[in-house]
């Protein structure tokens, strides 16, 4: 109700209220003014033509008020000159209206059926999601897994890396092995060859064996001097191959030189200036009535010890028995021995030895301090200047 009234044009009503009184204020001034003048109207009585002008008042009032409210409202205007028009457009506009609502009906059952749809979808992507899920949650241990793989890829790749770098060196081994093979066979055979001359005849010279050596110490050592030396260590070395076997020297067979390691001492002797060690070594076994194989070797000597030069010293106890005083001086002669070679004096070849000691003297020594009833001190002194050819030869002094 309140809505009703508030909508209402006040405006509007209050105009026509004002101008329908001054309209009839007016008629009925007219009205009173015609009537006291007794105006007729078509030879009608006054009364009458009062009347008329009321009427004619009254229905210019409806006209005013119309037009009036034709002025001021647009609504009015319309109401009064396009009725028609206006029902018109609402039959059109009722007509559509029910159309669409037959159609939002339609969309309603729609609605309703794409609800159903919906949730049957909603229960579908749920199901979709939950395998999605699932899918993601396998996808992210798939990944995991194959990182694990890739990891045993890579480490798979890096042991067969290395396992190609060891048969690489297995196979060189093997080369090396093969190679090594051979070359023990070969030396096999040239054993067996040589263990056969020996054992039909006697032996010449044994492999690695020392059979002469000497010193060449000149200001300047030409070639042909070179080949001089080298030729009377190998007249040496004939003469005793026949003294060995009891023959002549002219029939005992020359020795047989490596031409290389000639070669090599020549160069090494006339080049360079100094005391030089030129020894002759068997290459390999002989036998009575063949030539032995001689390789040369060279060596640049120096003093080693110096005569009456004290190499060792050690103190024997009082009533030490005898053989605990050999064993202090074979001892104190081991010593001595790995002392040179240390030094640099050049070991004997076969025995490993780089000296000697007289017998007769050593045995006297060892009788001597046997019978001492003192703490003596044992002197080992060098017999003489000792080089680093040797040999070291030694006295035992006892004080």
């Amino acid at each position: 109700m309140f809505e009703l009234i508030k909508e209402m044009n006040w405006n509007l009503l209050g105009t026509l209220i004002i101008v329908s009184s001054l309209v009839a204020w007016v008629g009925d001034v007219v009205g009173m003014k015609l009537g006291k003048k007794r105006i007729t109207f078509l030879n009608l009585r006054p009364k009458h033509t009062s009347r008329i002008i009321s009427i004619m008042t009254g229905i210019g009032i409806a006209i005013f008020t119309l037009f009036v409210i034709s002025i001021a409202s647009e609504p009015v205007r319309t109401a009064l000159f396009s009725m028609n028009y206006v029902q018109n457009q609402i039959t059109s506009l009722t007509a559509e209206l029910q159309k669409n609502r037959s159609s939002l009906q339609g969309m309603e059952v729609e609605l309703f059926a794409s609800k159903g749809d919906l949730e049957d979808k909603q229960v579908e992507l749920l199901n979709v999601e939950k395998k999605l899920a699932l899918g993601t949650k396998n996808l992210k241990d798939a990944n995991l897994q194959l990182e694990k793989m890739k990891l045993q890829v890579a480490k798979t790749e890096e042991e067969q890396t290395k396992l190609l770098l060891e048969n690489g060196k297995i196979m060189q081994e093997s080369k090396n092995l093969s190679s090594s093979v051979k070359t023990l066979k070969a030396e096999a055979e040239k054993l067996k060859s040589g263990i056969q001359k020996l054992r039909e005849g006697r032996i010449a010279a044994l492999t690695g064996e020392l059979l002469a050596q000497g010193i060449i110490q000149e200001p300047s050592v030409s070639s042909y001097q070179a080949e001089q030396f080298i030729m009377r260590l190998s007249d040496e070395v004939c003469a005793m191959m026949a003294y060995r076997f009891g023959k002549k020297k002219e029939d005992t067979p020359a020795p047989v030189l490596d031409s290389a390691s000639v070669s090599e001492v020549k160069s090494l002797i006339t080049k360079n200036k100094g005391r030089w060690l030129v020894r002759m070594m068997s290459s390999s076994n002989a036998v009575e009535g063949e030539p032995v194989k001689i390789t040369l070797h060279a060596y640049k000597t120096k003093l080693i010890f110096k005569a009456d030069e004290t190499l060792y010293e050690t103190t024997i106890p009082a009533g030490s028995p005898r053989n605990v005083v050999e064993e202090i001086v074979f001892r104190s002669l081991k010593v001595l021995n790995a002392d040179a070679v240390r030094k640099g004096v050049l070991r004997d070849p076969l025995t490993g030895n780089v000296g000697s000691i007289d017998t007769a003297e050593f045995m006297d020594y060892i009788e001597e301090v046997t019978l001492n009833k003192e703490d003596k001190k044992l002197k080992v002194v060098a017999a003489g200047d000792i080089y680093t050819e040797g040999p070291v030869k030694v006295k035992l002094i006892l004080k």
